[in-house]
């Protein structure tokens, strides 16, 4: 039997997901790669090792729905492929993502946030498995990207679809987790680069300070410089109706604040992040606060990762600690290192990285969130 008649792209199961259609996702992984990162709803059968050793039994005891397709999944797609063709042979009507995990890392979704009244749409652009978030926000004619995590082409189509054309991009940091594609964008719309003029990157940028304010279509956003997370970190504010974080502010937890830092320097970022949510949430408490990661998979449900700042501060008691109970409690719930941010971090300075092994680099979950 041919590879091609048996595989599935990212493409299709993103779209079969997004409308809804009934399909059962198998995860052949080890269980330690399964608790890294996983696709939404899929089930995990613990059967690598056999698999890897041509076991023919596998799925022989386990109970699989006949009625609709089955997708496997591994971290690459090798094994998920030696497994779908398992089933095949079995009745089943069954596929190999291919690329597995590797290629489903790129796996995305939308969710619309529209405020009439305004004159304004933002729509979430969703990292399905990385949990990455982004936005592209239209008013008029005119549209903003910010924390572009995707090829350019997806925020250029989103805009044109919405018939906008970008104006400016923007990231609210220096990611450490993914490997930026605003500079990307940037060069591929031609339009300018907005960033905070304490970012220490290599690539030419506009330089914004703390209460600029800038205008696209019918309204406008201000530059919060929001340091703590890394020091250039930025949240950039559409009235009263709109907070983009970063990963300042999540709506379950706050950034953390160790990454490329000594113990030393930690305790003091933990202390400017203290002083930064403080001024956050003085803001319009009913603000929208859009972060720029969950640490959770994204479905494909068209719900927006959002919270008002009111629910927030209600919801994530570390922000009403004391300045030495909150650097005490952060510096103590110090998630995993992810792997590979000092080399992702180093090519989002450079902001030249079309050469590098991004989903080599990328893969597995975010782990920026302090809860």
């Amino acid at each position: 039997m041919e590879t091609k008649e048996i595989e599935i792209t990212t493409d299709t199961l993103s779209n079969w997901l997004s409308e809804g259609r009934p399909v059962r996702i198998i995860d052949v992984r080890t269980k330690d790669q399964r608790e890294e990162w996983a696709i939404p709803n899929s089930i995990h059968v613990d059967v690598y090792a056999r698999l890897k050793a041509n076991d023919t039994t596998v799925f022989d005891f386990i109970h699989l729905p006949s009625n609709i397709p089955i997708v496997t999944v591994c971290g690459g797609g090798k094994m998920s492929l030696i497994a779908a063709e398992q089933l095949q042979q079995k009745g089943f009507e069954a596929f190999s993502l291919n690329g597995g995990m590797k290629a489903w890392n790129y796996a995305w979704n939308t969710a619309d946030i529209n405020f009439p009244e305004k004159n304004l749409k933002v729509i979430q652009v969703r990292r399905s498995a990385k949990g990455c978030l982004s936005y592209i926000a239209g008013s008029a004619t005119e549209a903003i990207v910010i924390d572009a995590s995707l090829d350019p082409s997806v925020y250029i189509e989103l805009a044109k679809k919405n018939d906008w054309t970008i104006r400016y991009v923007m990231d609210t940091h220096i990611h450490a987790d993914y490997i930026s594609r605003t500079s990307e964008l940037a060069e591929a719309t031609k339009v300018k680069h907005l960033f905070i003029k304490q970012a220490q990157v290599n690539y030419p940028f506009t330089e914004v300070t703390h209460g600029d304010k800038f205008s696209f279509g019918n309204t406008s956003f201000e530059i919060l410089h929001t340091p703590g997370h890394t020091w250039e970190s930025t949240s950039y504010k559409i009235g009263n109706e709109v907070i983009f974080t970063g990963d300042t502010l999540f709506i379950d937890g706050v950034g953390r604040p160790d990454l490329k830092a000594s113990q030393e320097e930690a305790i003091i970022k933990a202390k400017q992040l203290f002083n930064t949510l403080k001024q956050l949430i003085k803001l319009p408490s009913n603000s929208l606060v859009l972060p720029a990661h969950t640490s959770m998979t994204v479905p494909f449900d068209a719900k927006p990762i959002a919270a008002t700042l009111d629910t927030i501060v209600k919801n994530v008691k570390m922000l009403s600690l004391s300045e030495t109970e909150f650097i005490e409690y952060t510096l103590t719930r110090i998630p995993p290192t992810p792997p590979n941010y000092l080399t992702i971090a180093a090519l989002n300075k450079k902001g030249n990285h079309v050469a590098s092994d991004r989903a080599g680099l990328e893969a597995g979950a975010n782990r920026c969130a302090i809860a």
